[in-house]
């Protein structure tokens, strides 16, 4: 996944994001087939891929987690999408912090792994089992009067928070009793804020995969390690992880 968008952004720098960073990865997928989730349910989408490296990727509804899931051989990886606006200076080349600092994640907390609760027929066994998860980090800017993407990196969930436990725990509430007559509700939604990949200083305007594997370079000739980087947790424990570039 990450040689075929990275060979992309290589052979066409900064190409239009249309409406979403989530739509322009679900189309840019090559998939034999194409799936989005409604309300109404999932339907097929006709997009023509002469050669397919996947066979199926699925666009979830807005409430579902992960946003993608894209399927290889019997074998799925979850897909998170977030995008963020680029600063005029940054897309002008005048270099600064690129955007926000912080990425902001509505009522789920991030991480290596998500239980699947989708709708998906073919997916059916799969509900309520946890699905790795990678976060497609997008840096868009507007560029020639329409919004162009940047910077693409594709992170392990594990580098954002490891924590499956407290991922599972944190849940929004909702309580009723509420108001003069006692038929109101409060629901209250939770925020989580956490640093932004796309700000670090490593990691600024390039395209790269960060993950756990240090031995990719060996499996795949097209990927170079460029860096490593070590996330400790306040108790000292240190999980290490491996940034990787197109060679």
């Amino acid at each position: 996944m990450f040689i075929y968008l990275a060979t992309l952004m290589r052979g066409s720098p900064r190409p239009p994001m249309g409406d979403s960073f989530e739509e322009w990865l679900f189309w840019n997928v090559p998939a034999r087939e194409h799936h989005r989730s409604s309300r109404q349910g999932v339907a097929r989408m006709e997009i023509p891929c002469k050669h397919p490296l996947f066979d199926l990727v699925l666009w979830q509804s807005l409430l579902e987690h992960p946003d993608l899931l894209v399927e290889k051989d019997g074998c799925r990886l979850g897909l998170e999408c977030k995008s963020l606006a680029a600063s005029p200076d940054f897309v002008a080349g005048r270099g600064g912090v690129p955007c926000r600092t912080t990425i902001d994640f509505n009522s789920t907390v991030p991480c290596g792994q998500e239980r699947y609760k989708g709708k998906f027929h073919r997916y059916v066994s799969l509900r309520g089992q946890p699905v790795r998860v990678f976060y497609a980090l997008g840096l868009y800017g507007e560029v020639e009067n329409e919004a162009r993407l940047l910077s693409i990196l594709l992170v392990d969930g594990n580098y954002l928070n490891r924590d499956y436990t407290l991922h599972q725990k944190h849940r929004n509430i909702s309580r009723g009793g509420f108001g003069s007559y006692g038929d109101g509700r409060i629901r209250e939604r939770k925020m989580y804020i956490f640093p932004n990949p796309l700000t670090d200083v490593d990691l600024i305007g390039s395209v790269s995969l960060v993950t756990e594997a240090k031995d990719l370079a060996q499996k795949f000739r097209r990927l170079a390690l460029a860096l490593s980087k070590v996330r400790s947790t306040p108790e000292g424990q240190q999980y290490p992880f491996y940034v990787y570039r197109l060679t």
